[in-house]
């Protein structure tokens, strides 16, 4: 019955590790002037008119808050957005990418915001039927995540998509990509970030007397243990670390009294 107390209380305070600063360099596509003091600009497929962003694929629009369209659009971070269906509404649509800094096997959360209209994105069909806007992301060329706003009755509507990847190169190329197959009037592009993630404690009963805690192994971060949570007086196990196929694993055994487990990445 004691080591089960325990476990219970181990777990309550299982530390999910900081989210780290993010990379995206400005991911709500914001400027001092062009697009924030205009209307919109169209931007040709090599534009590097966007901070921190390169245009690619096709043409898309840049569009700020005095676009002026009725019914309205409008950002869902800031004062600037992307349309990646531009002026010409039809495949092949824009893209944009920029290079990140990253760290081999370092998790990583991409999200994004991906904006939809029913108006809009059901023009070309005289409003009879409404065709999605999506978006591919790639990662280094290589497709990682498709999203779909399939919201047939919504009005300017912004939705956020969410993935996780592991790191397997020191730079990673993003992309984010229009993929609708229909012809529409509207994809919007808004809110990008990419964090480090720290990795999730889990913990286990292996034995009567013996727990495993375990992690997936990533740099940089440290097991830290205490015996008291009213206290600050976490330090660093000292035990034995095994890595086995990437996932690091302490056993304590036997397993008596309180201890409490988390990881941190100073």
């Amino acid at each position: 019955m004691r080591i089960k107390f325990a476990l219970v209380f181990a777990a309550l305070a299982l530390w999910i590790s900081r989210v780290q600063a993010g990379l995206v360099a400005n991911g709500s596509f914001e400027a001092a002037t062009n697009a924030t003091t205009l209307s919109y600009i169209s931007l040709s497929s090599g534009s590097t008119n966007i901070p921190g962003w390169t245009t690619t694929n096709a043409e898309l629009t840049w569009d700020g808050p005095a676009i002026g369209l009725t019914p309205p659009l409008t950002a869902a971070q800031g004062s600037d957005f992307l349309d990646l269906s531009g002026l010409h509404d039809a495949s092949p649509y824009g893209a944009v990418f920029q290079t990140l800094a990253t760290t081999i096997g370092q998790p990583y959360e991409v999200s994004f915001e991906l904006g939809s209209d029913t108006y809009y994105d059901s023009y070309y069909s005289g409003g009879a039927s409404f065709a999605a806007p999506a978006v591919t992301v790639s990662l280094n060329g290589v497709a990682a995540f498709s999203a779909t706003n399939n919201f047939p009755t919504l009005s300017n509507y912004w939705h956020t998509w969410t993935f996780e990847f592991t790191a397997s190169a020191a730079s990673t190329k993003l992309m984010l990509t229009g993929t609708t197959a229909a012809r529409v009037a509207y994809i919007g592009l808004d809110n990008v970030t990419v964090t480090a993630v720290g990795p999730t404690l889990a913990i286990g009963l292996t034995a009567p007397d013996s727990v495993v805690v375990s992690w997936v192994n990533t740099a940089g971060y440290t097991l830290y243990t205490n015996n008291n949570l009213n206290t600050s007086n976490w330090v660093a196990y000292a035990g034995t670390v095994t890595n086995f196929t990437g996932t690091n694993r302490v056993t304590i055994s036997p397993a008596k009294g309180d201890l409490f487990f988390r990881l941190s990445d100073p």
